[in-house]
């Protein structure tokens, strides 16, 4: 691997644990108003009816197609997804990147934070508690191929590992960042309130220089959105 390569992977690494803006909880009433872009096509309440696209009451936490008297389109009908917080997370950003063959026209959320206060709403839709949706699908197996492609010139893994150019990684999924030990994150990380979870570490993975403006890393993310499902499952099993 050239050295200019490997600067660039471990720029990325550093970044991904201390950038210095990150994305906070979705506000649900901001994500209330910016789902007026939806209503045009969908309705909201309990029982709403289908328009050009199916009521989205409940729909968090649901398999795709899973509205009934809605015509979906084969190919969202047959991609296996869950509507949880990284499938919205994806869709929202570019739904026609996202499912391929989509009857959605919609062109999607630039802004990281919109795209998190719309998912917050959504997830308030419902009758019952709040849904705890794990992101799928995932391999974990293949999730760790990824890391040491991309990952290991700047982070360790096992527990007890040393620091590198980066913090060590494990346990870091569900953790409030700057909460490795012995790690010098900068200030702006540490009073982000910022968690690694499936929707934060999706948006970094996707694209570091969109999810954290003024980033010093190089790296263009990770394009396959299979390849970031499966990272981010290997990470959730370093526990």
């Amino acid at each position: 691997m050239k050295f200019t390569n490997i600067i660039s992977l471990c720029v990325a690494g550093v970044v991904f644990i201390t950038g210095s803006v990150a994305m906070a909880a979705g506000d649900i009433a901001r994500g209330k108003k910016i789902a007026k872009k939806c209503i045009a096509c969908h309705t909201l309440e309990k029982g709403g009816k289908t328009k050009l696209g199916p009521n989205l009451f409940g729909i968090f936490g649901s398999p795709v197609a899973s509205v009934k008297g809605y015509k979906y389109s084969k190919a969202m009908a047959a991609s296996g997804i869950i509507w949880n917080e990284a499938a919205f997370t994806e869709f929202l950003t570019k739904p026609k990147k996202f499912v391929k063959g989509t009857k959605m026209s919609f062109a999607g959320l630039k802004n990281a934070k919109q795209r998190a206060d719309l998912v917050a709403y959504f997830k308030s839709l419902t009758d019952a508690a709040p849904v705890s949706a794990q992101m799928v699908p995932g391999d974990a197996a293949e999730g760790k191929i990824v890391a040491i492609n991309q990952c290991k010139v700047c982070h360790s893994f096992e527990k007890g590992g040393k620091i590198i150019f980066g913090p060590n990684l494990f346990g870091v999924y569900g953790k409030p960042a700057g909460a490795v030990k012995g790690y010098n994150y900068s200030k702006a990380l540490l009073g982000s309130g910022l968690t690694w979870t499936d929707a934060t570490l999706i948006e970094f993975l996707a694209n570091p220089e969109q999810f954290i403006k003024g980033t010093k890393a190089r790296f263009p993310g990770v394009k396959s959105a299979k390849k970031r499902a499966d990272l981010i499952a290997y990470l959730k099993t370093l526990k």
